[in-house]
């Protein structure tokens, strides 16, 4: 007899539904934070340096955004359990994927930009050359070495890959069915 993928399969579904509570948790945790700041400006969870506003946003919209994609990769898992492989419908939960990796990069990239505000020397933009070099030092020095934000990029293009791939698996397997 072949070896059973139950304990892979129940690994696999304990680590999505983890990571969906601690997303629920934190998020309920960052909404009860951030009503008594929006009530009273005063809030003792936020990191030295962030913009509060921003951060108490960014962190929300994050949390959403891994439960939006822990939802996803649980209907995923499901239906490639159901059928054993990818289809169409596949295919669109890949795009959203993809497009909240994207996402995911950008509110990290707006949490910087506010949380290194007074790094940035507004004041010296005097033209578009000075304007410029500014947008060049934020992107090298926060965005690169400070706090890089590539790995949602990376991420999200790796799932592109494997969304082209499967797209050709699922032409492949069209005209062979079309043939028989």
């Amino acid at each position: 007899m072949g070896k059973t993928n139950f304990p892979k399969q129940i690994f696999i579904k304990s680590i999505l539904w983890g990571a969906i509570f601690f997303s629920a948790t934190a998020l309920v945790y960052h909404i009860r934070w951030f009503i008594p700041f929006l009530s009273e400006k005063i809030s003792y969870v936020v990191p030295n340096g962030q913009s509060p506003l921003i951060w108490f946003l960014v962190q929300i919209c994050d949390n959403l955004i891994f439960l939006f994609v822990g939802y996803l990769l649980i209907k995923l898992f499901r239906k490639f359990q159901k059928t054993g492989f990818f289809d169409n419908q596949c295919m669109l939960i890949l795009d959203r994927i993809i497009i909240s990796c994207i996402g995911l990069a950008i509110l990290g990239i707006i949490k910087l930009g506010f949380s290194n505000y007074n790094d940035m020397q507004f004041s010296e933009v005097v033209n578009a050359v000075s304007g410029l070099n500014l947008l060049i030092r934020f992107i090298n020095k926060i965005l690169v070495f400070k706090e890089p934000q590539t790995m949602y990029l990376l991420l999200a293009t790796i799932l592109w890959i494997v969304k082209q791939f499967v797209n050709t698996a699922i032409l492949v397997k069209a005209e062979n069915e079309k043939f028989i």
